[in-house]
């Protein structure tokens, strides 16, 4: 079965990182079984041609080397299949933000410079401005209907559709814009370290012992209350990990996605652990002060996170969805078997982007401050 979809900064910024975020969280990151679909894409001598999601076949002379993205999370995993951002010339304002006030920064500070007046908040591609970007592909999505993809294809520009929540669509992207930049073997070495960290995770959920605790993860916290229901990335990760999502679960909430709750309903779940997500600018003490909370084991036993945000969110899938699956297993099952995870996102960082991240990156990534007056958080503290 393949798994489903989906130093500190100033505070100021750090959570301008999560305002430009705000736009994704409502999609419904739908889980997928089965065998893996492999993208249709070939590369040789005489060009490169793929197949995009929405079954349109797309051929280039030579790999790309001006690529615009609109869809939020494309950016990001673009810079990582290229191990660079000097082939990325657009990308969507959320993106950007998140790039710019993040740790993409600090990696690749050309990033920052890169044009991102390509798209509205609707995806509406800004035709003009991502034709003076002379781009030899735009990334954009392939099912929000065909009124953002035709005025790209209108103009003469090629357009790479692209779905997105599961964890098969992200090794399809990553496939993909592999191919087009003429890297194919950096997906296979991506998709199967990604295949061999999930292995991993499921062999230490294997050998965890006691009772499964309730996780519920938060899409929205601060102005009203989303939560990941089923068929969710979230709710994927939850239970890879060995613990029980009560929004999926027999009195879980109606319908997949991210579904909109009450306080009344979360205090009846009763959640050993909560999960603050990167898509609302909510922190652990927003739910330990708020006297409302006070009766929820998670907040009697403190034991509310919120989730890291590195090269891109962990919330949803990405490249560095590995380094959550870790994160969480531990979160959920505190112990220092295995290597600490500080090593782990090191040796990711320096794959993915070529970057050996400080000690003070790590605390900015895993939100140490933040998280640091959270139980057991002191496993992912510096040695």
């Amino acid at each position: 079965m393949s798994p489903p979809a989906f130093g500190e900064l100033p505070a100021i910024s750090r959570r301008s990182v999560l305002r430009g975020a705000a736009l994704l969280g409502g999609l419904g990151l739908l889980s997928a079984c089965g065998s893996r679909a492999e993208p249709a894409a070939t590369t040789a001598a005489g060009g490169i041609t793929v197949q995009d999601q929405r079954g349109t076949t797309l051929t280039f002379d030579r790999p790309v080397t001006r690529i615009v993205t609109l869809p939020m999370p494309a950016a990001s995993l673009a810079i990582a299949v290229d191990a660079s951002a000097d082939h990325l010339v657009g990308m969507n304002e959320a993106s950007f933000t998140a790039i710019r006030d993040g740790i993409m920064a600090t990696m690749f500070p050309r990033a920052t410079g890169i044009a991102h007046d390509v798209a509205g908040q609707d995806f509406t591609p800004n035709v003009e401005s991502i034709l003076a970007l002379r781009p030899d592909v735009v990334v954009q999505w392939a099912d929000e209907g065909t009124g953002i993809i035709a005025p790209l294809e209108n103009a003469g520009l090629k357009v790479l559709g692209v779905t997105y929540g599961t964890q098969d669509d992200l090794d399809t992207w990553t496939t993909l814009f592999a191919t087009i930049l003429g890297k194919p073997d950096r997906a296979k070495e991506m998709i199967s370290r990604s295949d061999a960290a999930l292995r991993e995770v499921k062999a230490r959920t294997a050998k965890v012992a006691g009772a499964a605790p309730k996780v519920l993860y938060f899409n929205r916290f601060s102005a009203g209350l989303k939560v990941a229901g089923p068929r969710t990335y979230n709710d994927f990760y939850i239970r890879l990990v060995g613990a029980e999502n009560p929004a999926s679960g027999p009195t879980g909430v109606r319908g997949p996605g991210m579904v909109g709750v009450d306080v009344e309903q979360v205090l009846g779940w009763d959640p050993d652990i909560v999960l603050l997500g990167n898509f609302d600018e909510a922190m652990p003490d927003d739910v330990y002060g708020d006297a409302v909370w006070g009766p929820v084991s998670a907040v009697r036993s403190r034991r509310v996170y919120k989730v890291p945000l590195g090269g891109y969110r962990w919330d949803p899938p990405g490249q560095e969805s590995p380094l959550m699956w870790r994160w969480l297993s531990r979160i959920v099952f505190p112990g220092d078997d295995g290597r600490p995870l500080r090593d782990d996102v090191r040796d990711a960082y320096g794959f993915l982007y070529g970057y050996r991240p400080t000690d003070a990156d790590l605390g900015r990534i895993l939100w140490s401050e933040v998280n640091g007056g959270s139980a057991g958080y002191g496993q992912f503290d510096a040695r």
